[in-house]
């Protein structure tokens, strides 16, 4: 019997409360279980942090973000469950992780784990990514309850928006004596983008290692242009406008004020640090 805390963000979306009181009552045929409810940003971790040493497995309830949250607060030793219940669920299709009750339960009172990797930006982890400039000002212009009610589509709509107001923004990426300046930077751990999209073959969450893509020419065209790498060969690298930095320190700047958004979620604004230290969280997959 283990002790399972579930760590759960009540603006995941609509009905998924439902879902979490069924795993809820599977899991608690055998096992001891207790649900913890945020309230605002910033709450998953304080919780984590809190609690992990008390429980034998915490659980990650929510979307990425809420994921991220909860990996900010746990120590390198807790076994770490996610309960996809996002907008995206990235870790749970890199992670292969299916969405269903019964899925889910068994994975998590299997508990075996794997390692995953993180990085750091200005010393917060993140699992996944960090866009700077057009996803970035995608994910500050969405209002919480119309991601919650619309999920998906309000992304799509913003997406769209940004594109026709497409700003083509100075940015400065400094890598391993390198100095490239682009308009629209992604620092990626994971090979998956926006759902099940590819946008990379040279990394995952499970491997030692972090990619860096600048975009050198933003357009409208150029964007459609990725789209299409996207859909048609899950790689943005073979884009001649789009250069590929593989390093473990990166600094990101710019004159102007350009929005950063980190695992899905605000994050702040430039200038930025990310780092890559190898450091593993034990996930349940």
């Amino acid at each position: 019997m283990n002790k399972i805390a579930i760590i759960y963000n009540p603006n995941a979306g609509n009905g998924k409360i439902k879902k979490l009181l069924q795993i809820k009552e599977r899991l608690s045929l055998n096992n001891t279980v207790t649900i913890f409810d945020t309230q605002k940003p910033g709450d998953a971790t304080e919780i984590a942090k809190r609690e992990c040493k008390n429980f034998d497995i915490v659980v990650a309830a929510g979307g990425d973000g809420t994921i991220n949250e909860v990996i900010n607060g746990i120590d390198k030793d807790t076994k770490l469950g996610i309960v996809p219940l996002g907008t995206a669920n990235i870790l749970a299709i890199e992670a292969g992780i299916k969405s269903d009750v019964k899925s889910i339960c068994k994975l998590i009172e299997k508990g075996t784990t794997k390692k995953i990797y993180v990085s750091n930006i200005n010393n917060k982890k993140f699992f996944l990514m960090a866009g700077i400039g057009y996803d970035g000002d995608i994910v500050h212009k969405m209002h919480p309850s119309l991601k919650k009610i619309f999920g998906k589509a309000m992304f799509g709509l913003l997406g769209l928006i940004e594109f026709f107001k497409l700003k083509k923004y100075n940015i400065k990426v400094e890598a391993d004596y390198h100095t490239i300046l682009g308009n629209w930077v992604l620092v990626t751990n994971a090979k998956h983008y926006a759902g099940p999209y590819k946008i990379t073959n040279s990394t995952n969450i499970f491997e030692d290692s972090m990619v860096c893509y600048v975009f050198t020419d933003l357009s409208r065209l150029g964007f459609l242009y990725y789209i299409f790498l996207i859909i048609f060969y899950g790689d943005l690298s073979k884009s001649k406008k789009v250069t590929k930095l593989i390093s473990k320190n990166i600094k990101i700047s710019s004159q102007e004020n350009i929005n950063v958004q980190c695992d899905g979620e605000k994050y702040g604004s430039l200038p930025v640090e990310i780092h890559f230290k190898s450091e593993p969280i034990q996930l349940i997959s």
